[in-house]
């Protein structure tokens, strides 16, 4: 049985494994070692997505096994803000946000692979639209290299629209897609 939750402290450390594990720190025989420091760092950054009210988690868990097999982390951001870090909010239309700015954003999805194709990661979308939608945020963005065509295949599905193409902090091309939710704010 499937259970949809939201994700808390004691999921700190399965976030923290699946986010380096995503960012390719723990796949394949090049491992990347992170120093102390780094590691220290790192799950700061993750823990807030478990404390900080702008920013969550919600975990997919086999009730049988007893065990996470999917999850996604979201920031409530805003267009307007400085970023201490490269991101393209400015670039895309303004009247595309509503007036305070504040959007939602998927930081991190994933999905165990034995569990891939099942309707889990539409799922977890979905109850980060019920999450938008408690927030009074209107929509919600994500990005994806532009190679995961059945991300970006999923997304547009589910309704997100292709809002830019191109990278963003490095070389790598990226889709930027956007889902507008009716909202009263």
């Amino acid at each position: 049985m499937l259970i949809l939750r939201k994700g808390n402290r004691n999921d700190l450390e399965f976030l923290i494994r699946i986010d380096l594990k995503n960012d390719g720190y723990t796949s394949g025989p090049d491992d990347v070692e992170l120093t102390e420091q780094q590691q220290e760092e790192h799950r700061q950054k993750i823990q807030k997505y478990v404390t900080d009210p702008n920013k969550g988690a919600f975990i997919a868990e086999d009730s049988v096994l007893s065990m996470p097999i999917g999850m996604i982390m979201y920031s409530i951001s805003n267009r307007d803000d400085v970023y201490s870090w490269k991101t393209i909010y400015n670039e895309l239309d303004r009247t595309l946000f509503q007036s305070d700015g504040r959007f939602l954003e998927i930081f991190q999805l994933w999905v165990h692979p034995d569990y891939r194709r099942a309707g889990l990661a539409t799922q977890l979308k979905s109850k980060l639209e019920e999450e938008a939608q408690y927030h009074n945020v209107n929509l919600i963005y994500t990005h994806t290299e532009a190679v995961n065509d059945h991300v970006i295949e999923l997304n547009k599905k589910i309704g997100y629209q292709e809002v830019r193409r191109g990278p963003i902090w490095d070389d790598i091309i990226r889709v930027s897609l956007i889902k507008q939710l009716n909202v009263s704010n």
